[in-house]
């Protein structure tokens, strides 16, 4: 940890170098001086880490070296308050700061810290480390990204107590009248991916089948890219036709591929049903068909729910993989250690090591493939066997000495082996963790040390019986994280206990923490790099993640409940957070001894603040505590506010303290509060803020203060829909801005300006009624766009050319569009918007005379809305060939026909389908294999339909039916499923959830009222649940 914060400060003063150096030219070479003496520091710190829990005096050191590259970060941000023009209106009376008036005053702490960074490069408690040279990489660190980094073609030879099973599941796949998919299931690192290999590359199979492909699906594998790899491995000799089919052309490859040979394909780490739905569902069909298919599957995965899924449409073998027993856990360490020990002349096999059977080399070598490359090391196993007593007995069979004492030396490695990998309890992944750190230790003093060190933390952590084998494993595994993942894993605990935590949001915390490098951003943006650092800690099985159907990307993370215990005593150790209130601290795993604490750990640097009822006697601190914490907390970096509870409490008191307290300030999360009709000005005096989240907070209007904030990197204005902001026109000021949410609703005296905002790559909610459109050409680094589009046809067409052009830098946009397309003009710009490669959402508002054909639609859309569109021509035949749209929203007559069909084998990846106000529709008719995917459907006011459509009952996936504001007869037939059954049982018996509903029963009454033969013109005003601005209601 203490690694980490010294790489931060060390980008820090490169950054204050750059962009301040002109108004500190004195401290210059004064600052360069400690830049050069912390990246030495640094160096030791690399070593030092792994050490610590073996070396009481190099923890207190590693801690003494944190907390003053603390205080170097603290005087840093002085001395960039001082040097600011704005810095008149934020200097206050509080400690840190009254003494920052002049360069002239910082003299005796610039000289204090100096003294700090010399005396521990030269502590005695660190003399004998050798820093490596920052250039050398470190063998470890090769050695185990060269471990995640596996391929199909490499077959592991140590495989331990699953021969057995391996012959069972080879058997399921060769023989024909067994299951259609074997699913092999299990924790993460348990041995899935090495399972599957040694059954991919097993005689009887490559006997058996004709083709073979091998794809690793992962956390953001995209259903068409996985299906064109298989297919490129099946018929490599059609790989350039392959590149540019489509993803129905591909399946229907597949198809005709099954038909000529046998197949095997391994799906590797699936993380979720998307994989399975868009490239086997289509083949198998159903199970009754699927016993024709040609095709086996084999996949990996740590989800069981996946194999009870695909087992609806093909018979799917469920395996478990178990832990290792006693024994087998002893060789798999013996495996992983083995090799190292022999240079060191130490052998642990009583036997000559077996080699590789011939049938392993020759399909080992004739199936490399550059494509499947494997997220992570699953687990490694050993086949030799050890008896002790026949070491005993050799031992008195010898006479030399040399030969006693190499054999007394094994015995004694084999205890501490022994003894360490009993504590694993059977876990694949804690004996490959434990073997890496065994890997590089020869002699038998060095196994000492590292069975001390392990033994450690039985020590500190609980007794067995409260998960003690869990929290050492686990512990071991947070030790052995890079430096740069550790604050990331630590900055998890700031969430509360089974929290679903938005990953995008903790990437931009992440990056306003410094926790992330700007260093690859050339080659990756910055939320890329974020997002690999949150995929190691997946890796690691160390967080849970939950993946976005439509993208393949980590879209919420949680911890479970032992590893988030592990993470806040982490961090309540490492001096990284506080919570507030005292209740939400965890309890110390054990006491630690004072000397093992260092002298100025009590500064708080973060703060997780719950917002209880009880909130206002604990915060803010009440005035006679004030002084005692205000030295405690004037050195905090984060605060993050989470309400518990069910109504917004105003904090305006508690912002008002931290605005006046807080100035170090870097990250300020307010989410879900009250702050009445204007946020205090103060908050313009957090001259340090990175981070600035209000969204869903009750909050009229922004203060022009805001734009003293020129570091700020994220800022969330996304307050309720029914809120309208006023937003004063400073925001171009925010130079430093990556990502910006407007409020959905906002407005500003004059246009908003945004066009100076050239780092901005995420933007949500721009407006074009609001701000100038020309802005937009002006971001150049824009990923990321969302926006609302009143614009006239001429200017629509010279932005969507202009996005057309910067394709290459806007990787997802999403449109709300206001206009009635019409002429001929009109309607090919509306092929060029629905062409747009990076287009993923589309809400559009308006007539629209035709659709453009579904070749025109980009492949990217994954969610369409329509409202008021008054298609004539049924929209389903074109949108149902959209091969990944996922939600389908139609609204306020969007259709005005009386007949719509969903035909077979349309919507192939819809999951949410919504039809409200469609007042004509009379007749819906669903074909068989129709939306195969649905999971929820919804009907609203489509008050001439009178019946569910027959063919709902072909869709099995379908999950929720909501029917809200139609007519009593609809109600009726779907109401009697419910109670004894009706005319519809038959159709809807399969949904486990039937909503029925009304939003306004005087108002349906009316309308039957109106539709026994009176004109009911008028009384179709669309209920939304999305509500949308006051004059988009009119149209």
């Amino acid at each position: 940890m203490a690694e980490y914060v010294v790489f931060c400060v060390i980008r820090s003063l490169s950054e204050l170098l750059v962009y301040e150096a002109r108004h500190i030219p004195e401290l210059r070479g004064r600052i360069e001086v400690i830049q050069m003496k912390l990246r030495q520091l640094q160096s030791i710190l690399e070593i030092a880490d792994a050490r610590q829990e073996v070396d009481e005096g190099i923890r207190n050191w590693i801690a003494e070296t944190r907390e003053v590259a603390y205080d170097i970060e603290d005087l840093l941000l002085v001395v960039l308050s001082s040097s600011s023009p704005s810095s008149s209106t934020s200097r206050r009376k509080y400690s840190l700061f009254r003494e920052a008036t002049s360069l002239h005053s910082l003299e005796p702490k610039i000289q204090l810290i100096e003294a700090k960074v010399s005396a521990l490069e030269s502590d005695l408690r660190v003399r004998n480390i050798r820093p490596r040279h920052r250039g050398s990489p470190n063998p470890i660190a090769r050695r185990r990204q060269q471990q995640r980094r596996t391929y199909s073609h490499f077959v592991e030879d140590d495989l331990v107590g699953l021969d057995d099973h391996v012959e069972q599941l080879v058997s399921r796949l060769v023989n024909e009248d067994s299951d259609q998919v074997v699913s092999i299931t299990g924790m993460g690192g348990i041995g899935k991916t090495t399972l599957a290999k040694r059954i991919y590359h097993h005689h009887d199979v490559r006997e058996h089948f004709h083709a073979f492909a091998w794809a690793c699906v992962s956390q953001q594998g995209q259903p068409d890219d996985v299906l064109q790899r298989i297919l490129n491995k099946l018929e490599p000799e059609k790989r350039k036709a392959i590149s540019n089919m489509r993803i129905d052309d591909l399946v229907e490859e597949l198809i005709h591929v099954q038909r000529r040979k046998r197949c095997l394909i391994v799906l590797d780490d699936v993380w979720d049903m998307d994989a399975w739905d868009v490239v086997f569902k289509p083949v198998f069909g159903n199970r009754q068909a699927s016993r024709q298919v040609n095709i086996k599957v084999l996949l990996t995965t740590r989800n069981k729910e996946i194999a009870r899924y695909i087992d609806l449409d093909a018979p799917c073998y469920l395996y478990e993989q178990r832990h290792l027993d006693q024994e087998e856990s002893w060789e798999l360490l013996k495996k992983k250690v083995s090799r190292n020990l022999s240079f060191a002349g130490i052998s642990l096999d009583r036997k000559p090591s077996s080699s590789r059977s011939v049938e392993e080399h020759e399909y080992s070598s004739g199936f490399e493939d550059e494509d499947a490359i494997l997220s992570r090391a699953e687990s490694f196993h050993s086949c030799f066997s050890d008896e002790e007593d026949e070491l005993v007995s050799r031992i008195h069979s010898l006479s030399s000495e040399d030969t006693l004492q190499d054999l007394r030396n094994q015995m004694d490695i084999e205890r501490l082996g022994k003894e360490m990998v009993a504590q694993c309890g059977g876990l694949p992944l804690a004996i490959v963790v434990l073997g890496g750190l065994l890997m590089t230790k020869s002699t038998i003093s060095e196994w000492r040390t590292v069975h001390q060190n392990f033994n450690s933390y039985l020590r500190r952590g609980r007794t067995y019986r409260e998960n003690g084998r869990v929290h050492e494993v686990l512990a071991l595994s947070y030790h052995d994280l890079p430096y740069q993942l550790k604050p990331c894993f630590l900055h998890l605990g700031n969430f509360p206990e089974d929290s679903k935590i938005p990953t995008r949001k903790l990437y931009q915390l992440w990056l306003a923490e410094g926790f992330i490098s700007h260093e690859s951003e050339e080659e990756e943006s910055i939320m890329d790099v974020a997002e690999r650092f949150l995929g190691e800690l997946v890796q690691r099985c160390m967080v849970q993640v939950r993946v976005d159907e439509a993208t393949g990307r980590f879209k919420s993370c949680r911890l479970h409940d032992l590893t988030r215990e592990l993470c806040l005593v982490k961090g309540k150790e490492e001096n990284f957070l506080k919570k507030i209130p005292l209740r939400y601290e965890p309890e110390p795993l054990s006491t630690p001894s004072p000397s093992s604490i260092a002298p100025s750990i009590s500064k708080t640097r973060r703060l997780s603040i719950a917002v209880d009822c009880d909130f206002d006697t604990y915060f803010p601190p009440r005035k006679e505590m004030l002084e005692y914490r205000k030295e405690n907390l004037e050195h905090v970096r984060s605060a993050l506010f989470f309400s518990r509870l069910s109504n917004r409490k105003n904090l305006q008191l508690a912002l008002d303290f931290v605005c006046s307290e807080l100035k170090l300030l870097r990250v300020l999360d307010l989410e879900r509060f009250d702050f009445g009709d204007k946020l205090c000005k103060g908050i313009g005096d957090l001259l340090h803020l990175r981070y600035l989240s209000l969204r869903g907070c009750q909050l009229n209007k922004l203060p022009s203060s805001i734009g003293n904030l020129k570091y700020l990197q994220t800022l969330d204005l996304r307050v309720p829909f029914l809120v309208c902001m006023t937003i004063p026109n400073v925001i171009w000021k925010l130079t430093h801005l990556k990502h910006l949410y407007l409020p959905p609703s906002h407005e500003c005296t004059s246009k908003l300006q945004l066009n100076s905002l050239s780092k901005l790559e995420i933007m949500k909610n721009f407006d074009t009624r609001v701000s100038d459109y020309r802005d937009l050409t002006k971001l150049t680094k824009l990923q990321k766009l969302a926006a609302i589009l009143t614009l006239e046809i001429d200017h629509l067409a010279a932005l969507f050319n202009h996005l057309k052009m910067d394709s290459l830098h806007i990787r997802e946009s999403s449109f709300r569009i206001r206009y009635d397309f019409q002429s001929d003009k009109e309607l090919t710009v509306l092929r060029e918007l629905v062409g747009s490669a990076h287009l993923q959402k589309l809400d559009l508002i308006g007539i629209i005379n035709r659709l453009p054909e579904h070749c025109h639609f980009g492949r990217g859309l994954t969610k369409l809305t329509l409202r008021s569109s008054k298609l004539k021509e049924d929209p389903m035949t074109t949108l149902e060939k959209l091969p990944n749209l996922h939600t389908l929203t139609l609204r306020k007559n969007a259709f005005v026909g009386n007949a719509m069909c969903c035909s077979s084998q349309g919507f192939p990846c819809l999951t949410i389908l919504e039809l409200q106000g469609l007042t004509d529709l009379e007749i819906w008719r669903i074909e068989e294999g129709a939306m195969p995917n649905l999971y929820c459907l919804k009907i609203d006011e489509c008050i001439k339909l009178r019946m569910v459509p027959e063919g709902i009952r072909f869709i099995a996936s379908l999950r929720e039916l909501v029917i809200v504001n139609m007519l009593d007869a609809f109600k009726s037939r779907v109401q009697k499923v419910q109670e004894e059954g009706g005319e519809d049982t038959h159709i809807v018996g399969h949904i486990p959830s039937i909503t029925i509903a009304d939003t306004n029963r005087s108002y349906m009454k009316k309308l039957e009222t109106q539709l026994s033969g009176k004109s009911y013109y008028g009384l179709f005003q669309s209920f939304s649940p999305l509500l949308v601005p006051k004059d988009w209601q009119k149209s």
